[in-house]
Parts: C-alpha cells; structure tokens; sequence
C-alpha cells in the first residue's frame, strides 16, 4: 500500500492495486509521509469505499473534522459495523460520521435537537436502537461528552437507511423517515379497524413488524412481491374477511399516499399476519 494522502494521526489514504482505501492505524502519521509504503502490521484496519463519490465526502469529512472527533466517530461506525454484522451500505461512513460530527460539534454549543420520531424507532427498529445506543455509550465515553438519548435514534435511523438499497444520500434519508411514518400511521389503523390494541409482547406481533418493515422497503422501492401462478390469494380472504378489510384499508392509505397499487401477493401475506394477531 502506497500513501497517497494522510488524513489524521490514525487515518491515511493509500493506493494498492489501483484501488483507493483508507488504512486505520494508531499514530500512521508519526511513522509514515506521503509515498511511503505502509507495511501490513502496523495497519489494524482497512476501509475501501467502492464508490468514488462516497471516497471523496469521506476524505474531506475526515480532513475537515477535529482529529480526536474523526478518530473516535470512525472507531464508533465500526463498532456499529460490527453490531450489525456487515449489513450496512457503505454510505453509512459518509452519512453517520456527517451526522455524529455535526451532533458533537453542537453540543460544544448547548444546541439539542429533538428527535420527534425516537418512540417509533425505538419500537419498530428495536436491533437498530440497542446498537445505536452502543454507539451513544461508546462516544460518550471515549470523548467524555453527554450526547442526550435522542442522538441513540438518530444512530438507529441511519442504521436503517444503510440497510436499504439505496444509493443516494437523500433518497435513502427520505425513504427511512417516511417508512417510520408509515409504520406508525398502519398500525393506527389496523387497531382502529379492529377497536383494540396489540398484544406487543406476542411472537406473532414481532413477526407482523419485521414483515411490515420488509413491505414497506419493497412497496418504496418498487420490488414487491410479484403474483404467483397459483395465487393462494382467494383462499385466503374466503378464510379471512374480516383481515381483508383491513388490508383494503392499508391499500388505500398506500395508494393516498404513494399512488403504488400493492400487488395480490404482498396482500395475501398481509392478511395472514393480520389474522396471525387478531384471531
């Protein structure tokens, strides 16, 4: 690996094969200058950003911010990496490490923003939120600061937003907070249409929000599920009327808002986790 650029004391930009990719190494700055080759051993670890956009916000964020902010924010985004196993787009580094820096540098200033959607994240993004307020610890202590709880949500939302395919910085935002809205405005009607409320702590609650919050990802993303050849969709409603009236209800709310038309087979697993939580 060829040093192209340093970028901090811990971070330095280097070329191998062609390819650019950030080394992370404690003290590479005070070893290493431009031109050098960096030997293996002294780099613990290495971030290549497939695309050359994300590689060119990265770097000018990581020159731009305070050495010990940098250094901790990317040590943060690897723990939230690792938390979540790898399933993270690789836009996390430039939009996480944009907002946690923005959200230190603002409490230097006694700036606190609330974040009006923390209870649904908290609620719908349940993994989301436990890694996010992780980070959260992990910050406050590594820089002895008190970023409020808030800043776990907003963590736990760009979680979300990195795990959607999504290549562009603003849709990807747009769709992640739209898809907490719509989370939160369903359920009101599925226990407006059945004059109840859910029973969170059942197993068949769980699974109606994880297959809600695929649905979602797919209806915004233009992949739903397509209709099979032998569509168990009319045995199902003659089964299940009273699921299918709600699911005419989510139609419509979707179709209002969204002009999207859900296909027979997306409703015919609605109406199945329906009937799953209000037998």
């Amino acid at each position: 690996m060829v040093i192209k650029k340093v970028l901090n004391n811990n971070l330095l930009l280097v070329e191998e094969k062609g390819q650019e990719q950030i080394a992370m190494g404690r003290g590479l700055r005070f070893s290493y200058k431009v031109g050098d080759q960096v030997r293996k051993e002294d780099v613990e670890k290495v971030y290549m950003l497939k695309e050359e956009k994300n590689s060119r916000d990265y770097i000018r964020l990581v020159e731009d911010a305070p050495t010990e902010y940098a250094e901790a924010v990317q040590d943060a985004i690897g723990l939230a990496q690792e938390r979540m196993e790898g399933k993270l787009n690789e836009q996390i580094f430039v939009t996480l490490f944009d907002h946690l820096i923005y959200a230190l540098e603002r409490q230097e200033k006694g700036i606190v923003l609330q974040n009006r959607m923390l209870w649904e994240i908290r609620k719908f993004y349940p993994k989301e939120y436990q890694v996010g307020s992780q980070v959260l610890d992990f910050l406050n202590k590594r820089l002895k600061k008190e970023l409020p709880e808030e800043e776990a949500g907003n963590i736990a939302f760009h979680l979300v937003n990195a795990q959607m395919e999504q290549s562009d910085k603003d849709a990807g935002a747009e769709n992640g907070m739209l898809m907490v809205k719509m989370l939160k405005d369903i359920f009101q009607i599925v226990q407006l249409y059945y004059r109840k409320q859910l029973d969170e702590s059942s197993i068949n609650y769980s699974r109606f929000v994880v297959h809600m919050q695929f649905f979602l990802q797919r209806v915004l993303e233009d992949h739903m599920l397509e209709d099979g050849t032998l569509s168990l969709y009319d045995s199902v409603a003659r089964e299940q009327k009273q699921a299918v009236g709600c699911v005419a209800q989510i139609q419509k709310y979707i179709f209002n808002l969204l002009k999207k038309e859900i296909t027979r087979e997306e409703q015919t697993y609605l109406i199945v986790h329906l009937a799953r939580i209000n037998p």
